[in-house]
């Protein structure tokens, strides 16, 4: 298990620099003048100089490169051109919503797509499996800007029963404010034990939420409906319904850890993906989150920014990818010794 631990991690470490090398020459070969940015409208040609000089882009590219990853294992991810603020602080002023939206939304995902996908595998070619077939077709299939918007018309709109956008009420933030600790403001209201506006932040958390788990939720269904009808087809599941088991009770309590793998790799892979992907539905939530920090520093050409979100993801990505392998080593040792 050690050994095996050891060449993920290498694999993580190898997988980083290729996109720190990838990442770090794209940002630089892009249309754009960063030193113009840096100074501002109506900045002169001398100011504009001695800004390409401040920011190191007069020096030959491998140059740039090993004094951006020298700054990288010093935990500096340099200065946004736009903003002047260091790119660390601005991410992790960002991360949090970001993190509290897609984690509510993988695990709404989770708790609807798993028990569906084993409930669709138990009577393949049925009603209830054509059903579930459909829900995640349709749910991998609508845009996702689309499914934001229906859900605004009807639980806003409509039935007025969710909010449209935001995270808190102005009512909220004005009577009762939330202290920032984690960043999460569901969590941060609990400890502070602000019931109003605990119950504030999670109505306006539901919509958004239900339009990220809507991608995965497709996916999981689909997964674990695959996976559980080839594990159900192996002897030792025929021979657990030949000895009398209940047919639920096989498919949750012995077939279903055979068949969780994939689906947990296909988790893993989408959450780090919805990290920035998020883009559409905070905007047209108003949610201030990582997706809409990444798209405004990809438009203004904002490399230090569009480096470190990069950096960052890829760190999660990397990092998420480890525990689910070492979690599957887990439950198949098997895949240690691949």
């Amino acid at each position: 298990m050690l050994h095996f631990f050891v060449r993920r991690v290498l694999l993580g470490v190898l997988v980083l620099i290729g996109l720190s090398v990838l990442t770090f020459i794209i940002t630089r070969v892009a249309p754009g003048d960063p030193a113009a940015l840096w100074v501002g409208p109506r900045a002169s040609v001398a100011q504009i100089e001695r800004a390409t000089v401040t920011l190191g882009l007069n020096r030959p590219l491998p140059v740039q490169y090993a004094i951006y990853m020298d700054d990288l294992a010093h935990g500096n991810l340099g200065l946004s051109i736009e903003t002047h603020r260091p790119v660390s602080s601005e991410i992790a002023s960002y991360l949090p919503a970001s993190l509290e939206l897609v984690v509510s939304g993988i695990v709404i995902a989770i708790l609807l797509g798993l028990p569906l996908g084993v409930l669709a595998a138990m009577r393949p070619g049925g009603v209830f499996d054509a059903v579930a077939r459909l829900l995640a077709v349709l749910s991998v299939s609508v845009p996702t800007f689309w499914l934001a918007f229906l859900l605004q018309i009807v639980f806003f709109k409509d039935l007025g029963l969710l909010p449209l956008a935001g995270r808190v009420s102005n009512l909220v933030i004005a009577l009762d404010p939330i202290t920032r600790i984690t960043g999460f403001m569901t969590v941060d209201s609990l400890l502070q034990g602000n019931w109003v506006a605990f119950f504030s932040a999670l109505r306006h958390l539901v919509l958004p939420a239900v339009t990220i788990a809507a991608y995965p939720f497709g996916l999981i269904v689909r997964m674990v409906r695959a996976s559980l009808l080839d594990v159900i087809a192996l002897d030792h599941v025929r021979l657990l319904r030949a000895l009398g088991q209940k047919r639920y009770t096989i498919a949750f309590r012995y077939a279903l850890k055979n068949a969780l793998p994939p689906t947990l790799t296909v988790i893993a892979l989408t959450f780090a993906y919805s990290l920035t992907g998020t883009f559409l539905v905070e905007s047209v939530f108003n949610w201030p989150g990582l997706g809409n920090y990444t798209a405004q520093a990809v438009i203004t050409n904002n490399y230090p920014a569009v480096m470190g979100v990069t950096i960052v993801i890829g760190v999660i990505y990397v990092v998420l990818n480890l525990v689910v392998d070492l979690v599957i080593a887990g439950i198949d040792p098997r895949v240690r010794y691949v």
